[in-house]
């Protein structure tokens, strides 16, 4: 009862409330053929209890000799409760963009699931001028739900206003695991409008915001919401190998040669960081580099982002999903 109710407590508008029902009766709403955009980023904010009764209903229907596939778009990789579920159950049709999943990938390399490998920055525009079809389906994790039907987004948002802009129906999981201090770190720009009137985005420096803390989602548009309290496939961080500060040192080296040729400033670019390694690695070295005042506008905050904050080299950091330990 204390998840439940945890969970309850989040959703503060009260004819929202009543749309409040079970995972499985929310997979039931969810058809053959449908296209989904689901809400996720590299493990971060994805639906959790949905696509897992879902891969049950379809599981059921193919057991029964039913035919059962619906396509999945994210914002990126995943984790076991959506991916891995869905593919086991031989329950996707399409799959796009990036995603990390061994069932998914083995799946897609026998050719049982078809796969667009197309830079995830290209979805959102893909599915908004309806180059992919309808999208039927927004699935989406969020952290709570506010009086006034506003909208706090999970730990990313990857594609989420898109999917929800354009879906017919949207389905929420309220995740009272993710921190309720979410609010308000979010900067959701709707100021894009179609071609020709479509002007340049705003935004030259990382700390800038824009936009609004929230997702508007049209009350008529939401079917279903589900409680959960699931965590992030969250990764443990692991110190850098040898090998790693090495690389991380000769960059060091490197972005000091810019510096000193005039051909960067002082406090750098906007920093980008990758996954893995060698990319933790290098976020290690400023900490005790020559840097100061440095930014990053990327696509994931990871741990040693956390770490630059704190001891102030770097002053602020933007992106669109927070993958922890």
């Amino acid at each position: 009862m204390g998840t439940l109710s945890a969970a309850t407590s989040r959703i503060l508008n009260s004819k929202l409330e009543r749309k409040i029902m079970s995972a499985a009766t929310a997979a039931g709403l969810i058809q053959t053929g449908d296209q989904i955009g689901m809400s996720g980023f590299t493990g971060s904010g994805y639906p959790k209890a949905v696509p897992i009764e879902l891969a049950h209903r379809i599981a059921d229907a193919h057991f029964r000799g039913e035919k059962f596939q619906v396509s999945v778009f994210t914002g990126a990789s995943t984790g076991p409760e959506l991916d891995g579920a869905l593919a086991m159950a031989g329950g996707i049709h399409l799959r796009l963009p990036y995603q990390s999943d061994p069932e998914t990938r083995k799946r897609i390399n026998a050719g049982e699931m078809d796969y667009m490998d197309i830079h995830l920055s290209h979805v959102a525009q893909f599915v908004e001028y309806g180059f992919l079809g309808k999208l039927d389906v927004a699935l989406i994790e969020v952290a709570a739900i506010l009086e006034d039907g506003r909208v706090v987004p999970s730990s990313s948002l990857g594609n989420n206003k898109t999917w929800i802009d354009c879906a017919e129906h949207v389905i929420l999981e309220v995740n009272s695991w993710q921190p309720a201090a979410l609010e308000g770190m979010h900067d959701i720009y709707y100021g894009l409008e179609p071609p020709p009137n479509r002007k340049p985005i705003p935004l030259v420096k990382p700390g800038q915001r824009i936009g609004s803390p929230y997702l508007n989602i049209p009350a008529e548009k939401i079917v279903g919401i589900v409680l959960t309290d699931s965590p992030d496939r969250n990764s443990a961080s692991k110190a850098p190998d040898e090998a790693s500060k090495r690389i991380a040192g000769h960059i060091l080296e490197f972005l000091s040669w810019e510096v000193k040729k005039g051909l960067m400033p002082a406090n750098l670019l906007p920093l980008q960081s990758g996954v893995g390694n060698i990319a933790k690695a290098v976020l290690f070295g400023p900490e005790e580099g020559p840097f100061e005042g440095l930014t990053s506008y990327t696509e994931v905050i990871r741990d040693g982002m956390i770490r630059l904050l704190k001891s102030g080299k770097l002053s602020s950091a933007s992106a669109t999903a927070f993958s922890l330990s």
